[in-house]
């Protein structure tokens, strides 16, 4: 006769226990044998060790131990139960365990709650099973501690459900806004919970914004630009973008002046040398970096109507600019020049294009590396760039160096310093989408020479770069028609052979000597 399997005692184990008075003993029984169970469904086999629990622990049983007085118990059937419920879908959680959800959801502990909020980041879709009832007690879980994961899980959960389309239908009812409203009346962390699931809400759909709006949801959101606290500013102005993904929301928020009181606080922090006006001008300024990004909006037309462009520049041409504040400034200026409308408006910008060459002219360490991500960006704006923006890049790097700019980028390279390594191969294969980038690079034999010579000392991250960058060029249209036939060959070899092949030949004679 076969011997009894382990996991088969376990469970038996477990069922007899449950037929006993819960004692302390019986406690202490229980958590043990579902600590070895919870390790037993990990080691496998899974479906079997699956199958021949649920055959004799029902899923009621296992949620009515969630109540049990002790703490460890509490946290070893949760485990249980959501390796148990891995391959359930939401259709079938929904339909069998609705009354239990809404218990899990309001549990006291963090662990039950995590344990149900994991459950809806499977639902898939509108399509799917849903109930209105939840939606209050999803919202009541924002309520908690910044850092507790049923916290960061229920906006996560409540997210995701937005993005599916359960928003208007079921998270949005008359119960649930009346849970909105509580936590809107709390701190920071829980009224930006709330406004973070709002963004993802209305990027969805515009009758969610309106819902928004009427119920003063989106006036309390925009009180917090004058809140008198810098983070609360720092952290409304970082989610405006995100909320701007539609005209709707972008033409409401537009109407309402927040972004000419942005441009005005910039203006204003100018005289301000405190650390909050650092902080305030160095948010604004991403805020509309960011803008020109929005799918609510023209980037071009936004920069015309906003002349942040023009503060940009007037910050790197200022002596009394800190550090922290010209490094903000040539990102922004990168994060502008990587959106192709936004580019073309740059372009025309010769003052603040003038401030930026001068900057990376005198550059060193890290402000240099973060000047040749902006150029990468700019020069990286499409895959298929147009006419007038690659001339735009290509009048930009004309005034780099005075012209000589791929002679001392190709310098910046071979320093052998990884990251201005990977920040200069990374402008050269941005140039590369251009064709006057390409006859650039192959009229100058020190990069081509450079790219092909294999050097295992530059380091895991540089070598994937270079071989990238022989495969943009390889790649690139008319790139045999560019480089010479035999330099055209050894591109296609380098190709080939992989980012880190060792020539053994090499490799023999290294040996022998």
């Amino acid at each position: 006769m076969q011997d009894e399997k382990d996991y088969v005692k376990t469970i038996k184990l477990i069922c007899e226990l449950l037929q006993s008075d819960p004692t302390s003993e019986v406690i202490l029984g229980l958590r043990e044998s579902f600590e070895t169970l919870s390790k037993q469904l990990r080691t496998g086999p899974f479906l079997e060790v699956f199958e021949t629990t649920l055959s004799n622990i029902p899923f009621a049983a296992l949620f009515s131990l969630l109540a049990a007085p002790d703490n460890r118990l509490i946290v070893t059937v949760a485990e249980v139960t959501g390796q148990l419920l891995k391959p359930v879908t939401w259709a079938m959680v929904h339909q069998t365990f609705e009354e239990y959800i809404i218990q899990g959801l309001d549990h006291p502990h963090p662990v039950v709650k995590c344990l149900v909020l994991n459950q809806f980041l499977k639902c898939e879709g509108s399509s799917d099973p849903f109930s209105s009832q939840y939606g209050p007690h999803l919202w009541k879980c924002l309520d908690g501690k910044s850092d507790s994961d049923s916290t960061k899980l229920a906006k996560q959960a409540l997210t995701h459900l937005c993005d599916v389309g359960m928003g208007m239908d079921y998270l949005f009812t008359e119960q649930s806004l009346k849970a909105i409203r509580k936590l809107l009346s709390g701190n920071e962390s829980q009224r930006f919970r709330i406004y973070d699931v709002m963004v993802a809400a209305a990027k969805n759909s515009d009758s969610a914004f309106e819902l928004f709006r009427q119920e003063g949801i989106i006036s309390a959101f925009l009180d917090e630009a004058s809140s008198g606290d810098v983070l609360v500013s720092m952290n409304f102005y970082e989610l405006v973008p995100a909320l701007c993904e539609t005209p709707v929301s972008y033409d409401y928020l537009d109407s309402a002046g927040v972004f000419s009181k942005a441009l005005n606080c910039l203006v204003d922090a100018k005289t301000d040398d405190s650390v909050t006006g650092s902080l305030t001008r160095v948010a604004v300024l991403k805020l509309f970096s960011r803008m020109v990004d929005a799918k609510g909006t023209d980037g071009k037309v936004f920069l015309e109507k906003y002349a942040v462009v023009r503060e940009l520049g007037a910050i790197l041409q200022s002596s009394e600019s800190s550090s922290e504040l010209i490094s903000t400034a040539v990102n922004c200026l990168g994060a502008i020049g990587n959106s192709p409308a936004a580019l073309e408006f740059l372009a025309n910008e010769k003052e603040a294009l003038k401030a930026f060459v001068s900057v990376y002219d005198t550059s060193l360490g890290h402000l240099r590396v973060e000047c040749l991500q902006a150029i990468a960006c700019m020069f990286g704006h499409s895959t298929t760039p147009s006419k007038e923006a690659s001339q735009a890049c290509y009048e930009l790097y004309m005034q780099l160096d005075d012209g000589k700019f791929l002679v001392s980028l190709t310098k910046e390279i071979m320093k052998g310093f990884e990251e201005s390594c990977v920040a200069g191969l990374a402008v050269i294969q941005k140039m590369v989408l251009h064709a006057w980038g390409l006859r650039e690079i192959s009229n100058y034999k020190n990069i081509v020479n450079f790219l092909l010579m294999r050097d295992s000392s530059r380091g895991k991250n540089a070598q994937k770069w270079q071989f990238s960058v022989i495969e943009s060029i390889v790649q690139a249209p008319n790139a045999k028609d560019t480089f010479e036939p035999d330099t055209f060959a050894r591109l296609s070899q380098y190709v080939r052979e992989g980012p880190y092949f060792v020539n053994a030949v090499a490799q023999v004679a290294l040996k022998s000597s």
